[in-house]
């Protein structure tokens, strides 16, 4: 019997199947995605690493990655902004 906090298992031991370990792997991905530029970032800022010390690969997707999520924060900030609570 599965326990609600457990992963669900193939072998009832406690080691989840194939299928449910990569479907566990690719829902926490996103996230840890996140954790991890979060963490770049932090290290940047406290001088620990440089944002050159990455190769020219991933000082891009970084970068790119910044860019898209400026560009959407500027969005969603023009949505807050331009609501006068008229409807």
């Amino acid at each position: 019997m599965s326990h609600p906090d457990t992963p669900d298992t193939a072998d009832g031991v406690g080691a989840p199947s194939p299928e449910r370990a990569r479907h566990l792997l690719a829902s926490t991905d996103p996230a840890l995605a996140r954790i991890t530029e979060d963490l770049i970032d932090i290290l940047i800022a406290r001088g620990v690493i440089q944002f050159t010390d990455f190769p020219a690969e991933a000082q891009a997707k970084l970068l790119q990655r910044r860019q898209t999520r400026a560009a959407l924060s500027r969005r969603l900030q023009l949505l807050d902004d331009g609501d006068s609570g008229l409807i």
